[in-house]
């Protein structure tokens, strides 16, 4: 299962959709009935699991897309058999067990009993069974314990799609892949782990802008709201146009560092909506137009997701989330679009 939720973890939803479908994806995971339906809108055929809960009023509208919904009690799925029943359609499921994540799913203990229940429903297919490791990417032994307490119930429903691993247990290697992986972070080619860097994944997104105007600041002067860079020196400084308005946060402040012509160039007073203020005087030639890498690569160097993450307090998923959709996709080397690069 290729997760393509929250804008395929900010890499543009339907463009990314259709390069996955033709190379080999099963099936799509989305948050919501919406992604869902831009999916479907899209042309996109394959099988999509809503990973979220639906409420009662979307509940037509995603069996109507063809969507097999996530349940985790009786209760919720009765709703939804009503709602089968009236479209003259089986919906299909996926019910999903807690383990340990504390957010969806029944009980361990009593999901036996409930999915029972539930398969007898005559508007549901129950197609899949499920639960979610909370701490693969770092403890082991809660992992381990939550595969156990969903072995036996996968092991008892051997003729439904069962699935357990996130990308932290894929690449983390435990084994406990029943018959479908849940690929998301791993699948944009970052490991969701520093410790698994060796899998040799490389980030498939690059964020770039460009420099829109230059000037040279003398020092002892503030740059930026609240003034909270004062130079020390006589300084180049080159405007970029991007900002917080386009998700870079603005934790990045007198922080991070861009990458212009192939060098480190760090960031001087606060990130603001739509422009950031670089410090290149240690780049010879830079000029207006020149291209500025905030996330990827340039020359020698490399500004990564993680280390972006690391500076704003965060995790490497919510800085590729974050990429606004206000800033355009460009698409290389896709099987699906005929050019080399298209706009999302």
């Amino acid at each position: 299962m290729a997760v393509v939720k929250a804008n395929a973890y900010g890499h543009g939803l339907v463009a990314t959709a259709r390069e996955l479908e033709v190379i080999g994806a099963d099936w799509f995971g989305v948050a919501n009935v919406a992604e869902g339906a831009v999916l479907r809108e899209a042309g996109i055929m394959l099988s999509i699991l809503l990973l979220g809960a639906t409420l009662p009023e979307e509940m037509e509208e995603a069996a109507r897309h063809g969507l097999a919904l996530t349940v985790s009690s009786f209760d919720e799925a009765k709703l939804l058999d009503r709602v089968a029943r009236a479209l003259g359609e089986p919906v299909e499921v996926h019910f999903k067990v807690d383990t340990g994540m504390g957010r969806l799913g029944c009980w361990h203990p009593r999901a036996g009993m409930e999915l029972a229940r539930i398969r007898r429903l005559p508007g549901l297919m129950v197609r899949g069974l499920w639960t979610h490791f909370a701490s693969a990417d770092d403890d082991a032994r809660m992992t381990k314990a939550q595969w156990k307490a969903v072995a036996p119930l996968f092991a008892a429903n051997r003729d439904l799609l069962c699935h357990a691993a996130n990308s932290p247990a894929v690449t983390r290697r435990y084994g406990f892949h029943a018959n479908m992986v849940r690929a998301g972070l791993a699948l944009y080619g970052i490991a969701p782990n520093p410790a698994d860097q060796s899998l040799g994944l490389e980030p498939a997104l690059t964020w770039k802008s460009r420099v829109s105007f230059l000037r040279a600041v003398e020092a002892g002067r503030t740059v930026s709201y609240g003034a909270t860079y004062r130079l020390p020196t006589r300084q180049r400084l080159a405007i970029v146009a991007m900002g917080y308005g386009d998700g870079y946060f603005r934790l990045h402040s007198n922080a991070s560092e861009m990458l212009v012509r192939g060098k480190r160039c760090p960031i001087r007073g606060r990130v603001t909506m739509d422009q950031i203020i670089l410090d290149v005087s240690k780049v010879p030639g830079c000029r207006v137009g020149d291209e500025v890498v905030a996330l990827g690569r340039q020359g020698r160097e490399e500004i990564t997701a993680r280390e972006l993450a690391a500076q704003a307090r965060t995790i490497p998923w919510e800085i590729l989330t974050n990429v606004g959709a206000r800033v355009p996709r460009f698409y290389k080397n896709f099987r699906t679009l005929k050019e080399k690069a298209a706009l999302s």
